[in-house]
């Protein structure tokens, strides 16, 4: 019998559940090897990543929305993270600022001067003044990629920001997700953000809404 996946919004009380199924996707991410480029190193920061779940995913909800993909059991295999920036990124103000900082030291220890500089260079290339969904980042586990569950959570919200008439915005960490960004009408905004040391490019990809979008986004369930 084929298991149905659906897409929902998550709530706080998902923040475990979150940092697991994060944990599993992200172990082979392309910007997260590069900036943990030792395996042992990636797995053991993804156990400890539970201890800062619960913080992440309230930030996350404070200014935007995390989609999960769950099947029948409610086992959750896949998440998105989005974010309304409506004038563009906006200025951090010191103490978040600085709070980030400390979040980022936390999280990646030795290595948060290398995930740090990701951080920099992709704002560096973020539009302003343009209100936009940001897909900060989208991650399934790897024994339900190919399923469709990325595309499900794309739908999802751009079909919002379809809706709303408003752009959408992303980087793209290889070409595979930067073929599935394109199916679903993004399109590269300039040059990629190449990661220094012989890393990989970043490509930032822009998506104009659909005038002729239904007015009531749909997830329908993936089978």
């Amino acid at each position: 019998m084929t298991e149905t996946m659906t897409v929902r919004p998550a709530g706080r009380d998902d923040a475990g559940a979150i940092a697991a199924a994060l944990g599993r996707a992200g172990l082979d991410e392309t910007v997260f090897g590069w900036v943990v480029s030792d395996e042992q190193a990636r797995r053991a920061l993804v156990e400890a990543w539970t201890d800062h779940a619960q913080g992440w995913v309230s930030g996350v909800l404070d200014t935007g929305e995390i989609l999960v993909g769950q099947q029948d059991t409610g086992e959750i295999l896949g998440l998105s993270v989005w974010e309304f920036l409506p004038d563009g990124p906006a200025r951090p103000d010191p103490v978040s600022a600085a709070e980030q900082a400390a979040f980022v030291a936390r999280a990646y220890g030795e290595y948060a001067p290398r995930m740090a500089l990701v951080g920099e260079l992709t704002r560096e290339r973020h539009p302003e003044r343009e209100p936009h969904w940001y897909l900060q980042q989208m991650v399934v586990v790897p024994a339900s990629r190919g399923r469709g569950l990325g595309a499900a959570m794309l739908r999802h919200q751009l079909a919002r920001a379809d809706a709303a008439g408003v752009g959408a915005y992303l980087e793209a960490s290889s070409p595979r997700n930067r073929a599935l960004y394109e199916r679903h009408g993004f399109r590269a905004r300039g040059e990629p953000i190449w990661l220094p040391e012989g890393g990989p490019g970043i490509q930032p990809m822009w998506r104009e809404p659909r005038r002729d979008a239904p007015t009531t986004p749909a997830a329908p369930p993936v089978r």
